[in-house]
């Protein structure tokens, strides 16, 4: 902690990696241009799809959905934990299966957050009291107060107070529904009268969400919101596009359920899953946005972290260097996060970590600490993407621009080529190469396929034994046409072709 006081922070600013662990968020979050099309009409929501690359802001995004429903009258309910049966696959799961698993959640977020205005339910009209009481008999009759509790944490729309104040009013092992009944007023009711309304409401989940709302009206809120997230992070999705698509399948196929009214089914999930969702659902029928970032907002991202931090006091990480060097430090923290603002907080982590392993008491990052840093971090994150074979053979390449025929003679020399054509290809798909046209050879007849190493964390640790600063000044070129930034050596582009960017393939200069 004193390391960062010395730096002139509150506390550590790069502590966490996850949004649900930060507990000031709200304070820094750089909402993406589409934001408002996300909440929108809190009267009238609709359904949205909202796509990111992992570290891309998704969950920060649910997060910000959430504390918006608090002043538009929305019951925001969080549905990111996915929980399977011995034995059960994704196969076997079922809109069913989602229905029961929002519908708890929806009344837990409910109840818990009448906690302060009892009276509320106690005000309802006979009817709608007998119909609450069969949903908490249904639904929640099974529960203890320690699943009651576990559930709660896992529903992060509801705040913290609230939370308190079922742990001190509820024992662990206690039957929940004992409580709840006691708490709103609400009468019990007899075993076979149970069965004959359970049997009644199984008939159609749909229902049973049109006749909730119906109830959460009446206490002035306009419409329930269904935050869906996290998919690919359950033990049967893993890193898994395919798997993650079968989890959340039963609710993006179901177009009567996602056209509910008075419900807004905002659903956060990996971009990998796109292809299937395309080729299987009706994407023309729900909105969909992608989260993307720019280098330019990724140091807003991180300006805003580091004001937050320090009361205002730091707005750039430029600030916190002993000497400045010839290169934008923020700037080139923000392109080798590579689009990601998950990733800007771990360079800077790593950068902070080596500093104070050099000097804990420094009241300054050196440029070593900056250079091994985002060494460490391009190290860790290219091995976690790409595994350390890739990694391993580019490095051996040498160089971030190449043709196969230079793999084949030069580093692998291979008697045949479709050894190099094989790892090319193998890199293509992985994402971490791209072809850059072709270029003219002297003393080749034909034109050859150029490919172009496009993560900026992999150039670097191609480049590991070259300083920063003299890496960035052989490598680093902005595009003039759509501003993307290319790190690329351009004299190992063979005379007479022109070196072209490679994300809209116009010439650099």
């Amino acid at each position: 902690m004193a390391f960062f006081e010395n730096l002139g922070f509150k506390s550590h600013p790069f502590a966490h990696t996850n949004a649900d662990e930060e507990p000031h968020l709200a304070d820094y979050y750089i909402p993406p241009p589409f934001f408002d099309a996300v909440t929108g009409d809190s009267k009238n929501p609709n359904a949205t799809v909202v796509l990111a690359p992992r570290g891309g802001g998704k969950t920060a995004q649910r997060r910000m959905v959430e504390a918006w429903a608090l002043s538009n009258k929305v019951l925001a309910v969080t549905y990111d934990r996915f929980e399977f049966g011995v034995g059960q696959n994704l196969k076997d799961i079922g809109l069913p299966y989602h229905l029961r698993n929002i519908i708890v959640r929806i009344l837990i977020t409910y109840l818990a957050s009448l906690a302060d205005s009892p009276d509320l339910i106690r005000q309802l009209d006979k009817s709608k009291k007998l119909t609450l009481s069969f949903f908490i008999h249904s639904y929640l009759g099974d529960m203890n107060g320690e699943k009651f509790q576990e559930v709660m944490r896992s529903i992060k729309s509801i705040p913290q107070r609230v939370r308190d104040y079922w742990s001190k009013n509820i024992g662990l092992l206690e039957p929940l529904i004992n409580i709840l009944l006691k708490s709103y007023g609400l009468d019990q009711i007899d075993l076979p009268d149970l069965k004959q309304e359970e049997k009644k409401l199984s008939s159609s989940y749909k229902h049973q969400l049109e006749i909730i709302l119906e109830i959460i009206k009446m206490h002035g809120l306009h419409s329930i919101y269904i935050l869906i997230d996290k998919l690919d992070e359950s033990e049967k999705t893993g890193t898994s596009p395919e798997r993650t698509y079968l989890l959340i399948q039963p609710i993006v196929r179901d177009l009567e359920l996602l056209g509910l009214n008075g419900y807004g089914f905002k659903i956060f999930i990996w971009d990998k899953i796109l292809d299937y969702f395309r080729a299987d659902a009706r994407p023309d029928r729900i909105s969909q946005h992608s989260i993307s970032w720019s280098r330019e907002n990724l140091q807003k991202v991180l300006s805003a972290r580091l004001s937050t931090f320090s009361d205002g006091k730091i707005v750039k990480f430029a600030q916190l260097l002993e000497k400045k060097p010839s290169y934008d430090v923020d700037l080139a923290i923000c392109l080798f996060a590579n689009h990601s603002p998950r990733n800007v907080i771990r360079i800077c982590e790593k950068i902070m970590a080596v500093q104070a392993e050099m000097n804990s008491s420094s009241k300054f990052i050196t440029e070593s600490g900056v250079d091994r840093g985002i060494l460490l971090f391009c190290e860790e994150i290219t091995n976690e993407l790409y595994g350390e074979e890739v990694c391993r053979d580019l490095k051996r390449a040498g160089r971030e621009l190449f043709t196969i025929n230079y793999l084949a003679s030069s580093i692998f020399k291979t008697s045949h080529e479709n050894t190099s054509r094989n790892k090319v290809t193998n890199w293509q798909n992985c994402g971490l190469v791209s072809q850059l046209g072709t270029v003219s050879v002297a003393g080749v007849r034909r034109p050859l396929n150029f490919y172009y190493v496009s993560d900026p964390a992999m150039i670097r640790l191609i480049h590991e034994v070259v300083p920063l600063e003299e890496f960035f000044k052989d490598r680093w070129v902005e595009c003039p046409h759509c501003y993307t930034d290319n790190l690329m050596d351009i004299n190992l582009i063979p005379d007479g072709n022109e070196p072209k960017c490679f994300s809209c393939n116009r010439n650099l200069f």
